[in-house]
């Protein structure tokens, strides 16, 4: 599938569609903060998987995509498996571990950061990308955004006595490098059929998740309801429905107007967090957040402006 940088998005429709992404990814923060009061993390990441590999299937059979053809190339399956690990499995599961010590409001800011690590990793690992001065700018005040905002909060924790949340912290940066390593892979294989490729990587990390949800059990510690319509939540709409948002996107009008939601995702995420669970934001909150968008609009900022 060849897609050019140069579609003009025109449809209002597209721009809904871009906003609702972002609520959907940034309300997964908070559904996960609510899945966490019943379910284990590790239950979290399966059965998110399972049920957006579900949705995603569904539609794709609907669509009569044929995605029971295994007939592909052996670095086809390569690159699914790269994806079903590094932008499903292993985020889902450690963001949900992180999640029961950090804030929503802290984890999404800390996703924001994942454009300036694609266009670093970028860099190495892409032939086509360049490096300049501006970006250069950008990189470095989005990281000193990054920083302040971690300082911040470790600092905070030590003053209340809290038990430290370096580990949780190394966590979240540690799935913001497996998201962004799974994005270069996206942009690597370009597949025939996204949504295929979609549904393959889905189905392959629901399978790898499968031993530790037999492990967990299928019940939770206790029942909940808000518990339960957050795990239906994850599955059915922040996995399932905004993967095929997001194919939509790609395919109607590319991957850089796609690009903007990294701007809407944090915004949401701390909505959220501060309106629904009354979470405090951390210190120098504002000047993180601005300093690390301000970065991630240095470094697209070409590529942006043609799209608006």
């Amino acid at each position: 599938m060849i897609i050019s940088p140069n579609i003009q998005p025109k449809k209002l429709s597209s721009w809904v569609l871009l906003s609702a992404l972002g609520i959907l990814w940034g309300s997964s923060f908070l559904s996960v903060k609510y899945a966490i009061i019943a379910f284990d993390p590790l239950q979290i990441a399966s059965f998110r998987l399972i049920i957006g590999f579900l949705v995603v299937f569904v539609f794709s059979l609907i669509l009569k995509i044929h995605v029971f053809n295994i007939f592909h190339s052996k670095i086809y399956w390569i690159y699914c498996f790269g994806v079903a690990v590094l932008s499903n499995l292993i985020p889902f599961t450690i963001l949900a571990i992180a999640q029961e010590h950090l804030s929503t409001v802290f984890v999404g800011l800390c996703m924001a950061t994942i454009p300036l690590l694609i266009v670093v990793l970028s860099l190495f690992l892409l032939e086509e990308e360049s490096f300049s001065l501006k970006k250069l700018i950008g990189l470095l005040i989005g990281l000193s955004g990054s920083c302040i905002l971690v300082l911040s909060k470790a600092k905070t924790d030590f003053e209340y006595n809290q038990n430290t949340n370096l580990v949780f912290i190394f966590l979240c940066i540690l799935a913001t490098f497996s998201y962004s390593l799974g994005a270069i892979i996206i942009r690597k294989s370009e597949p025939v059929n996204l949504l295929a490729f979609s549904t393959h990587a889905l189905f392959i990390a629901s399978i790898l998740s499968l031993p530790f949800l037999s492990n967990q059990g299928l019940i939770p510690s206790k029942f909940d309801y808000k518990s339960i319509f957050a795990i239906l939540n994850l599955g059915l709409l922040s996995t399932g429905m905004a993967t095929i948002i997001l194919i939509y996107l790609i395919k109607k009008e590319g991957p850089i107007f796609l690009s903007l939601v990294n701007f809407k995702v944090p915004l949401w995420s701390t909505i959220f967090g501060f309106l629904i669970l009354k979470e405090v934001l951390p210190d120098n909150f504002i000047l993180s957040a601005f300093l690390i968008l301000l970065g991630i609009f240095i470094c697209r900022s070409n590529k942006v402006i043609k799209n608006l």
